[in-house]
């Protein structure tokens, strides 16, 4: 099959081997597929993105960095295999078993290549039919806004509060809506690009700034009731960002660390110490979220298709890798076969 492959650093369409569905599983042909920020993490820092895999143990994410590897993960697939899902458009979670049992994630993985390529194996427990009304385009965004979804939704912030969003890519933007759709108020959302601070506002967000003219906590301050709960989630994985939330957010502040800074970093603990700020690095989120997205994308709840700024074929994605460099410009690029 047709596909493209990560190869020294740069992206290139090839043929590589068709994967074979094993217990459990289904061949699918892939429809469209995003680029998320961690595909470019993984990337253009592939020793780092390793190397906390493994000092983290977790194998999900471990791959052979001198094969090729068919990247993408945020993807929406036409099921190929016969059975009961035969023809039908799924979204699913991006997970498959090996042989041995052991969790892969697609597209992170050298024997189970993910929507950079023509076809995918994927796991039957982890699909969700799409329904007939949402384009496949539009359904592939399911996957980046259930990780802002989810993590609201392990968080549970009350009505009432109030957060701040650092970082309007898709899991910010999803965030910021599953934040409004909790009645948290006012949501204020950090954000240097001005594509992404439109689209933040269409999200729902109440206050909306460039951080390099004005700080979001002092937009925050002047925003707030006195004495209001805040939750910061940070969505950039900017390196330094812990540190500048700890010294400026407010006391009992909750963070989140959605984003994933794929290089070492210093922050100074007792600044957060003293402030009783609770850190929570977030990964896993409630499974019935992923279903519940798609869910408001078919309702219209979310506008998920405004988030796509750019399509490219498998011989334009390290272009695309490139371009993604300039988030001006763009938000969420797909891949379609």
């Amino acid at each position: 099959m047709r596909a493209a492959v990560l190869r020294g650093g740069s992206f290139v369409e090839t043929d590589v081997a068709e994967p074979v569905p094993g217990p459990g599983q289904v061949l699918a042909q892939t429809l469209a597929t995003g680029i998320c920020g961690s595909d470019l993490s993984a990337a253009r820092h592939t020793e780092d993105f390793l190397a906390a895999s493994r000092d983290s143990g977790t194998e999900s994410f471990l791959f052979d960095p001198d094969a090729d590897l068919v990247m993408g993960h945020e993807l929406c697939a036409r099921v190929l295999s016969p059975g009961e899902w035969e023809g039908k458009v799924v979204v699913g979670l991006p997970w498959a078993l090996d042989g041995a049992g052991t969790l892969r994630t697609i597209g992170y993985s050298n024997a189970f290549p993910g929507g950079f390529g023509e076809r995918v194996v994927l796991q039957t427990a982890a699909l969700v039919p799409v329904p007939d009304h949402v384009p496949p385009r539009v359904a592939a965004l399911t996957e980046p806004l259930a990780v802002g979804f989810g993590n609201v939704a392990r968080a549970a912030p009350a009505e009432g509060t109030g957060a701040v969003v650092i970082g309007a890519g898709p899991i910010g933007l999803g965030a910021t809506a599953a934040l409004v759709e909790r009645g948290v108020a006012p949501v204020v959302v950090s954000e240097p690009s001005p594509r992404r601070r439109e689209l933040a506002g269409r999200f729902g967000a109440h206050v909306v700034v460039d951080p390099g003219v004005r700080d979001p906590f002092d937009a925050w301050r002047d925003a707030a009731s006195r004495g209001q709960a805040l939750t910061v989630l940070e969505c950039s994985g900017r390196a330094g960002m812990l540190n500048t939330v700890l010294h400026r957010a407010p006391r009992s502040t909750r963070v989140l660390l959605i984003g994933a800074c794929m290089t070492e970093d210093v922050f100074r603990p007792v600044v957060g110490i003293y402030k009783d700020i609770t850190v929570t690095m977030c990964m896993a989120y409630p499974p019935e979220e992923f279903a519940g997205t798609l869910g408001r994308i078919a309702k219209g709840a979310v506008d998920a298709g405004s988030l796509i700024t750019a399509e490219v074929g498998f011989g334009e994605v390290d272009a695309a890798f490139a371009m993604l460099a300039a988030p001006d410009d763009h938000v969420k690029v797909l891949v379609r076969p």
